[in-house]
């Protein structure tokens, strides 16, 4: 029937019912039903019998109006410094992620997303930069390569199942390529949703990358997730429409947690609070390090200066960077330190800050040393001409 329990609601007034509230989304109690049942219920109901049946039928949470995710099935993404749980909802909710670049935001993302699949919800990542094709060492998750072939988004959905989850990595295409495929699978997963109730949860990381659409809706039920550095390009009214923002932060080196990841979160109307976030159970991979040997688009590939004595094929891969540069001529490797395009690349487009600020160390040693070497000469040759050409005049 592909069918999911995180799509039921049981309704129960006796004993024999609790097994179902314990497979069901929401288990919900009549007025009416023993003390055991009402206790143990998500919700109870204000009427008895049938009509409480026909309360919750007829109400705003099967309608889709209201939004709800019973407090057993939220799941744990840190500790506060309390050493109290840090929680989100296991469904329907509307999650924001911001923060500056490389302080985790995708570290965090993905860990929502390993709670919610080890819940057995189903989630379908849309992954522009390539960072969660490792939760594909979950059961039931398979990952689609941009690199190789992308299905169309109906037809990729229909390979969705209630209990499976789906990554689509995209960092293979060039942007507008990557727009265009989130802009049509966004399209067709509401769709999906609408008809089938799942996938649970749609995640947008690089939400941004969207940020055109100011007139269509993310999502109308909640359980979607917006990650992005840049939340004010987003439309105005899905920010809003937040239920929960985290906002990724940078540790405190007096404060014995540096080395730990850190958020804040706000839930709805209360207090914002910071937190310590949770290890992983699968391998977070970097910007830097998935592009050893898998290729960059054309558009963010390093390109060359070339001579006539020399030319050298773009940079695919950190791979082919590295056999490049140690083949470049002295001219060609001269005039990218000089105009510090090594540093700028390694910053802007393969997001490895740290090898960055090393190598823009580099560039600015040879342009110091460039310029005390011409000083030195330029008094060299000074002083040359002068005692050729201009000696000094014998006194009177």
């Amino acid at each position: 029937m592909k069918l999911s329990p995180h799509n039921t609601v049981a309704v129960g007034d006796a004993e024999n019912d609790l097994s179902l509230f314990g497979i069901a989304e929401i288990g919900a109690a009549v007025a009416d039903a023993v003390a055991s049942v009402r206790r143990s219920a998500d919700l109870v109901l204000d009427k008895p019998d049938g009509a409480g049946v026909a309360e919750l039928l007829s109400g705003p949470y099967l309608a889709g109006v209201q939004r709800w995710c019973p407090p057993r099935r939220w799941v744990d993404i840190g500790t506060f410094d309390d050493a109290t749980p840090t929680r989100v909802p296991g469904s329907q909710g509307r999650i924001l992620v911001t923060g500056p670049a490389a302080t985790g935001k995708s570290y965090v993302v993905g860990l929502m997303a390993e709670q919610w699949i080890l819940a057995n919800y189903s989630v379908l990542v849309l992954d522009p930069e390539g960072d969660h094709v490792q939760l594909q060492q979950l059961n039931r998750v398979q990952v689609f390569d941009g690199g190789h072939h992308l299905p169309e988004p109906v037809e990729l959905l229909t390979m969705l199942q209630p209990h499976s989850s789906m990554v689509v990595d995209m960092s293979a295409l060039s942007e507008p390529s990557k727009v265009d495929y989130m802009y049509r699978l966004r399209s067709a997963a509401e769709a999906h949703r609408h008809q089938y109730g799942y996938p649970h949860w749609v995640i947008y990381d690089e939400a941004h990358l969207l940020s055109g659409g100011e007139h269509a809706h993310w999502a109308r039920r909640g359980g979607y997730v917006l990650s992005s550095f840049a939340p004010a390009s987003l439309p105005a009214h899905e920010i809003d429409a937040s239920d929960v923002v985290l906002t990724l932060t940078t540790g405190d080196a007096t404060s014995g947690i540096a080395s730990r990841r850190r958020a804040s979160i706000r839930i709805g109307s209360e207090p914002v609070r910071e937190f310590t976030i949770a290890q992983r159970q699968t391998a977070h991979v970097r910007h830097w390090h998935k592009y050893v040997d898998i290729g960059l688009p054309h558009d963010r590939r390093f390109y060359f200066h070339t001579s006539a004595r020399q030319a050298i094929a773009p940079a695919a891969t950190m791979r082919d960077f590295g056999t490049a540069v140690r083949h470049l001529d002295q001219q060609a490797l001269e005039y990218h330190l000089e105009r510090g395009d090594f540093s700028r690349w390694l910053d802007g487009t393969i997001a490895d800050k740290d090898l960055a600020t090393q190598v823009a160390a580099w560039e600015d040693e040879l342009l110091a040393n460039r310029a005390a070497d011409l000083e030195r000469i330029r008094l060299h040759l000074a002083q040359a001409v002068e005692e050729r050409y201009l000696p000094a005049q014998e006194p009177d």
